[in-house]
């Protein structure tokens, strides 16, 4: 009796599943079906395309002062540095771009990054840790960011993946939830398992489900392959305008060193080798491997017959 009584909740809940399942479907069909047909559809896209990339491009034009106040960082002028902004000059001529601003902050680590239009912001160790040639490599590096637009192309790329992938689960979700509450119907009504491979259409909720991840991170997938793809390409600009293209190895390594959990700056006594990354870890890096940059680098100094001569200090006032 024990056994029937289940059968007959399960069969009972079963069918209340299937029947709520039918029920969001032809809702969400119909819906959907309106929007198609009465041309609602594509002028939502349309609009919030539209919306995503002007909001994009005032995060933007806006977003550097906010990003500079919540840094704390400050201008490095002409006067505390002169070699650095001599530099800074001398690379900006040649890429024919206008010379930054320059800012340096306490990044928590040897780092520097473009920001915005015109900024540049530069970790205040890394003033210290690098000769005036490895410096000057990172700022043709990341002048080289600021000539290719990469800043203003990623915030454009990242607010409309997003606002394209948040419409593609609102239109996609409820058909994936109500699919799977049917198939779960039906699993109760037929006796069968709810999940595992005994359930009801196992296969295609599970391909459904992975459709479903893929809509959630696959714009991300892609940001971070655009931006490895950029930093190769930043690394190529700064081999093309550098006096010494080595130089950017050398500060890769010495930021490598300095930035390595468990080895520091005294890594050189193991040897110059990285810790390896998981797959998904290089899937989902906003940089390539540092050791992948540096041998692509002294590849292409080689290719300019570069030197690995060493260089001094920048003193800051």
């Amino acid at each position: 009796m024990a056994h029937l009584g289940r059968r007959v909740l399960a069969i009972g809940a079963g069918t209340w599943l299937l029947v709520t399942a039918l029920l969001a479907a032809a809702t969400g069909y119909g819906l959907l079906r309106a929007l198609v047909l009465d041309g609602s559809l594509g002028t939502v896209l349309v609009v919030a395309i539209g919306a995503a990339l002007a909001l994009g491009y005032l995060s933007y034009r806006s977003g550097s002062q906010r990003l500079l106040s919540r840094l704390g960082a400050t201008p490095l002028s002409t006067t505390a540095a002169p070699g650095v902004h001599a530099s800074l000059d001398r690379l900006a001529d040649r890429m024919a771009v206008d010379a930054p601003a320059l800012y340096v902050a306490r990044l928590g680590q040897p780092n520097a990054f473009a920001l915005g239009r015109d900024t540049l912001v530069v970790d205040r160790s890394l003033l210290r840790l690098l000769g005036p040639a490895e410096l000057e490599a990172i700022l043709a590096h990341e002048l080289a960011h600021l000539a290719g637009r990469d800043t203003l192309v990623q915030t454009l790329a990242n607010s409309l993946l997003r606002t394209v992938t948040g419409l593609a689960l609102v239109l996609f979700a409820p058909f994936v939830a109500v699919f799977g509450v049917a198939c779960w119907g039906l699993s109760l009504l037929l006796g069968r398992p709810m999940r595992g491979a005994g359930s009801v259409a196992s296969g295609p909720r599970r391909a459904a489900m992975r459709l479903l991840v893929g809509l959630v991170t696959g714009p991300t997938v892609a940001l971070r392959a655009y931006s490895r793809r950029r930093e190769y390409a930043a690394d190529e600009r700064a081999v093309d305008v550098l006096d010494d293209p080595l130089a950017l190895a050398r500060a890769l390594r010495t930021i490598q060193r300095a930035t390595e959990p468990g080895f520091g700056l005294f890594s050189w006594l193991f040897g110059d080798v990285e810790r390896e990354r998981s797959p998904l870890e290089r899937t989902f890096a906003t940089h390539p491997p540092t050791d992948d940059r540096i041998e692509r680098v002294r590849e292409a100094a080689r290719t300019r017959g570069g030197s690995e001569t060493g260089r001094g200090r920048i003193e800051v006032n």
